[in-house]
């Protein structure tokens, strides 16, 4: 009997070497030297089967997967984060949305899960008391019609007092000051630190890492305006002084984001110092004192209908974490006694009272419109935020355009393709007027005027531009060549000046206020030059100088108001010698007959220009001087800054030139 298994039962039996059954009666028994094969190939075959189906359920939930992911209504992406806490997709608490479509209306019910706090509360309480929140997600429903969607999840409440922090006075010291030369005009930067910080940053702040206010604030005023008062003594500190108090806006100020109105009201504050006096204190706190990361954190949650209320505090931050206690001792130490605060937010105002500020009043500053990526943050400033000043700016601005499926991208490709000249288009000429505008942009690599091959440098239409400026009685910026002077000029029509525009005239230029002139009229009024032997590098005819009697009401000569009533009666064609007492405070300069073809000086400019404007041919004009470095005059690249800023036509001689070649016979 030999012992072999079974292939039915794979049981070992025992046979006879003649039997094919076994003792159970199984029909076939293998034989002793075929088994193990035999063995073998049953196991692979078991094998196979196993693999088909796992492999084919692999093939199952794959196509389920992308079934799914094709027929999502969002295009948010499905990747989450690595190693981070938000909003990831592996995470439990992370953002989904949801939504079942409707056939009769095209209806879709959006659900928003929105992550739980990533900090803890402050001082463990609820940040939002009003709304008990758990650990696990808020839930907020809405309906989108036709495929807009509304706003989500907006709170009942607003906090007015986040628990567990308040300011306390916190000491800076004052480290260096220097120039600060920008396109808006001439500052001066004061550098300060914060005493003890680095032991302060041994602690932990309690808003979390990144939050919290920085180590360096600074201050910023006009360089010909100083707001210093001083310290003690019987007048005491200067009083009522404009300041700004400016928070940092990393993602504004220099990636020029959009989504707030930071970088335009950084800029305004800028404007306003430099034409009115006073400083802005520039504190680096970034997204109202929570961090730049945090901020971006917030951010993704305004993304999907949060407003900037609703993001800071699901994330366990109070609204507005935003730090003042630095304030009072900046102002002391610029002997300031009191301010007028440049703001349109009262809370600041409280803040800074409490903590020993002396607010005397406000000055508003309001963006004149919001766009369509800042409109929702602006709403929410002026309706849960409590600021003022906004009055009919929302009405008049575009509806907001922030959306989680990047739509809003194709508004910021539309507004890049529109016509650079499109504000300049004059008479349908849209080819000049873009020439006119691209010659205003600030080109470094331009330092002075070069014509192109049909004569003109700033185009024929600036030329146009400038006549009817001049008609109105308004100044223009004319630049002469880089092989010469390379110095802009105010120009204006002498009969048409104002005491007014000779204020204006004399702030930005030298002040030495000159008129050019025919030398025919000049002979009339006796007017002889200057010196006999003319040594002036550029053959400048200076004339002697004048003021018009006191008859005309003129009393020392060197107001702007007599100054201007003596250019007015210089431009008269009745008036005569006697008119005049010498030596005065406006000097004729005596021009080339036929003008600039003749002569490319700024003399024969302004006689040229009034004549084309159809005024008296007689032109003020006076050197304008350089805002970013007072020592010296404005070139090119920084006159075109200067002409933009201000409105001012920006032309050149060369233009002139080209334009009288062109239409005089």
């Amino acid at each position: 009997m030999t012992a072999t298994t079974c292939l039915e039962c794979q049981q070992k039996h025992t046979r006879s070497p003649r039997n094919r059954r076994c003792s159970r009666s199984h029909r076939i028994m293998c034989h002793p030297a075929k088994t193990s094969r035999r063995q073998s190939q049953s196991s692979n075959r078991t094998l196979f089967k196993n693999s088909s189906i796992y492999f084919l359920g692999l093939l199952t939930c794959a196509v389920v997967i992308v079934q799914a992911l094709a027929s999502s209504p969002t295009n948010l992406a499905p990747w989450g984060t690595r190693g981070g806490a938000h909003v990831g997709q592996k995470n439990p608490s992370a953002l989904s949305l949801s939504a079942n479509d409707s056939d009769s209306d095209n209806e879709m019910d959006v659900k928003v899960e929105i992550p739980s706090p990533l900090i803890s509360p402050l001082n463990g309480m609820l940040v939002n008391s009003s709304e008990k929140e758990s650990e696990k997600a808020i839930t907020y429903s809405a309906t989108t019609v036709n495929g807009v969607q509304p706003n989500i999840g907006k709170a009942k409440k607003t906090i007015l007092t986040p628990g567990g922090f308040a300011d306390a006075i916190v000491p800076a010291k004052y480290v260096a000051e220097t120039n600060l030369p920008t396109d808006i005009g001439h500052f001066r930067i004061r550098a300060y630190r914060i005493e003890e910080f680095e032991g302060a940053m041994r602690e932990p702040n309690p808003l979390g890492a990144g939050a919290g206010l920085g180590s360096e604030p600074c201050v910023i005023y006009c360089t010909d305006k100083p707001p210093f008062g001083t310290t003690g003594g019987e007048r005491g500190g200067a009083k009522m002084v404009p300041v700004r108090i400016h928070d940092q806006c990393f993602t504004s100020e220099v990636f020029r984001s959009q989504r707030c109105d930071c970088k335009e009201q950084l800029k305004m504050s800028l404007e306003y110092i430099r034409e009115n006096g006073g400083a802005i204190i520039y504190l680096q706190q970034e997204g109202r004192g929570i961090g730049l990361a945090n901020k971006v954190a917030a951010y993704a949650l305004q993304d999907v209908g949060l407003d900037t209320v609703d993001a800071n505090t699901h994330l366990g931050f109070p609204e507005d974490a935003r730090q003042y206690g630095v304030v009072p001792g900046i102002l002391k130490d610029m002997g300031i006694d009191s301010i007028r605060l440049i703001t349109n937010n009262p809370r600041k105002i409280e803040r800074l009272t409490t903590l020993g500020v002396d607010v005397a009043g406000t000055i508003p500053l309001v963006v004149p419109e919001t766009n369509p990526y800042n409109r929702k943050y602006i709403e929410t400033k002026s309706e849960r935020m409590n600021h003022a000043n906004f009055g009919s700016m929302l009405a008049a601005s575009p509806v907001s355009a922030m959306s989680s499926t990047h739509s809003d991208v194709e508004i910021i490709i539309d507004q890049k393709l529109k016509s650079v000249a499109e504000k300049y288009i004059n008479d349908g000429e849209e080819m000049a007027a873009a020439a006119v505008a691209l010659a205003l942009m600030d080109d470094p690599n331009q330092t002075g005027v070069q014509a192109a091959e049909d004569g003109y440098c700033f185009g024929r239409q600036s030329v146009e531009d400038a006549i009817a400026a001049v008609a109105r009685g308004e100044l223009i910026v004319v630049v002469d060549d880089e092989s010469r002077e390379n110095e802009g000029d105010f120009i204006m029509a002498a009969d048409k000046c104002t005491p007014e525009t000779m204020a204006e005239f004399i702030r930005y230029s030298s002040g030495v206020i000159c008129i050019g002139m025919e030398g025919k009229r000049m002979d009339e009024l006796k007017l002889p030059p200057m010196v006999v032997n003319n040594e002036d590098p550029k053959g400048t005819a200076f004339s002697v100088s004048v003021d018009a009697t006191s008859a005309h009401g003129i009393t020392t000569g060197i107001s702007a108001t007599d100054r201007a009533k003596t250019s007015v009666i210089l431009a008269k064609a009745d008036v005569t010698a006697s008119d005049f007492h010498r030596p005065g405070h406006i000097f004729p300069l005596r021009a080339k007959e036929g003008g600039v073809l003749t002569r490319d000086g700024h003399t024969e400019a302004g006689v040229d220009f009034a004549r084309l404007a159809g005024c008296y041919p007689a032109g003020l004009l006076c050197e304008i001087v350089s805002e970013e470095n007072p020592v010296e005059m404005a070139r090119l690249p920084e006159l075109k800054r200067f002409s933009k800023k201000h409105g001012y036509v920006l032309t050149s001689i060369a233009d002139l030139q080209q334009y009288r070649r062109d239409t005089e016979l």
